[in-house]
């Protein structure tokens, strides 16, 4: 039995939290694999370094120094051995003589693309991770470094910087891999976030993907468990800089938390459970400032608790785009049509609501001006009139079985109704475990905290034990 530890870059922002992160291999019972995001503040280093280099052809030299430094620093405060440190000197020189080879090519042209820039960013896991198996070896731990693009994380293809794992491909390819890691007494270190094209070139899992990383592996060796340390404590019942009073939730369902990260709680990359879905491991959501911490533990099902919701989850960056026309609704394939349209330009939809004569399609409020742009450009006849509304916040109520409960809905129009906050929309059904509302940004906070004191704090009214 294998447990997989993910060490996200809050857990590597200097020498103690390195040595604090490789112990973590040692505590608890089996062997441990672990798999690491780069050094904090690495990642946005990098993708300064790139954009500087593509769009002001400056010499990277500097930039390439600086991050460098910072890594040889991390270097010199957690090790005592000299070989290590030699051994550990070496390998930063083969990865950044690569990244400074690499930027200095797109500062000659000025051009670059996906897979390039996926090249550069990946620089920041391939040294934490040589960094970390250097710390476990300084402390007499055998350790070896596994780059995730080199043993069968091959995605699909499509966007080299948010790709997806080929899971079919990836159980038969990552079987050599998991073979020595789980023959071997040491300690595999994997680099988190990145894995490779079909034809072998870096493929980025988006940002925050070393969630994801992790979770492909845990599937690749079978994990007993899958702990995810954060900065976080756990999933709370609601954003505690909102909610002063949020508390944390000992246990969760997949689907509970699926639907809490989609919704805006940026706990885990939204794509962790895919490569989970038919494997029985329950994962942990640890806080790394605080062992002690019991977190969160996300089973694969999840029980219904008394007052039926566990959290509220709040994205105050969201827009509404309107496109209306006469039926509109009953056009064959329309909505399908607005999605490809949408998709083209990298443009995501969070859900769609619809009625006869207008389509409304929610997304973030980034992206409206585009959307509207996008869609008015595409000569399409039935698309009278397009606008968007940005000024939203979304708010959902999460918790198993809150679509078939009695009294939920209800309470919740009260609450916000009490509390003056107008709802633009309300959805329930498209899944059992969350309802979400449109409301205002102005009434975004006062609507959240209302909802959070009514559902986590006294309630004298009948327990919703369902119709």
């Amino acid at each position: 039995m294998i447990r997989v530890i993910k060490l996200g870059g809050s857990c590597l922002k200097d020498g103690p939290s390195v040595l604090k992160a490789a112990g973590l291999a040692g505590a608890g019972r089996g062997k441990a694999a672990l798999v690491v995001s780069a050094v904090q503040g690495v990642t946005d280093l990098l993708l300064e370094a790139y954009q500087t280099v593509l769009h002001q052809g400056k010499d990277p030299a500097p930039v390439v120094a600086r991050i460098r430094q910072k890594h040889e620093a991390l270097a010199n405060e957690c090790l005592a051995r000299k070989e290590v440190r030699d051994g550990l000197e070496a390998r930063f020189s083969g990865i950044f003589g690569t990244l400074e080879r690499v930027l200095l090519g797109i500062s000659c042209t000025g051009e670059s693309t996906g897979t390039i820039k996926a090249r550069v960013l990946s620089c920041g896991e391939r040294a934490s991770a040589f960094l970390l198996a250097a710390a476990l070896e300084d402390a007499g731990t055998g350790a070896r470094v596994y780059e995730t693009d080199k043993v069968g994380l091959a995605t699909g293809g499509g966007d080299p910087e948010n790709g997806s794992v080929d899971l079919g491909g990836f159980d038969r390819l990552f079987r050599p891999a998991a073979e020595a890691v789980l023959a071997a007494d040491e300690v595999a270190v994997f680099t988190g976030f990145f894995g490779s094209t079909p034809d072998g070139k870096v493929s980025l899992f988006g940002r925050n993907g070393s969630d994801y990383s992790a979770a492909v592996i845990a599937r690749g060796l079978g994990a007993s468990r899958l702990e995810i340390w954060k900065d976080v404590p756990g999933f709370m019942t609601a954003d505690p800089r909102l909610v002063h009073e949020a508390r944390l939730i000992p246990r969760l369902s997949r689907k509970e938390a699926a639907e809490l990260s989609y919704f805006g709680a940026k706990i885990l990359h939204p794509k962790t459970w895919v490569p989970l879905e038919d494997r029985p491991v329950p994962v942990e959501i640890r806080s790394f400032d605080d062992e002690r911490s019991p977190g969160t533990v996300i089973l694969p099902r999840g029980e219904r608790t008394p007052g039926i919701v566990k959290s509220f989850s709040l994205n105050r960056d969201v827009a509404v785009l309107r496109v209306s026309g006469p039926g509109i609704g009953g056009q064959p394939g329309i909505i399908g049509r607005i999605g490809s349209l949408l998709a083209a330009r990298g443009i995501n939809i969070l859900t769609v609501l619809t009625s006869q004569t207008c389509i409304n399609l929610i997304l973030a409020s980034a992206e409206a001006g585009q959307a509207v742009k996008v869609l008015g450009e595409a000569g399409e006849e039935t698309l009278r009139l397009i606008e968007a509304e940005e000024d939203l916040s979304l708010l959902a109520a999460v918790g198993e079985g809150i679509r078939e409960t009695c009294g939920v809905a209800g309470r919740i129009f009260s609450v916000l109704s009490g509390a003056g906050v107008n709802m633009e929309f309300f959805s329930s059904g498209a899944s059992d475990a969350a309802v979400y509302m449109l409301i205002k940004r102005t009434g975004a906070e006062k609507a959240i905290n209302s909802l959070h004191r009514h559902f986590f704090g006294a309630w004298d009214g009948p327990s919703p034990a369902g119709c």
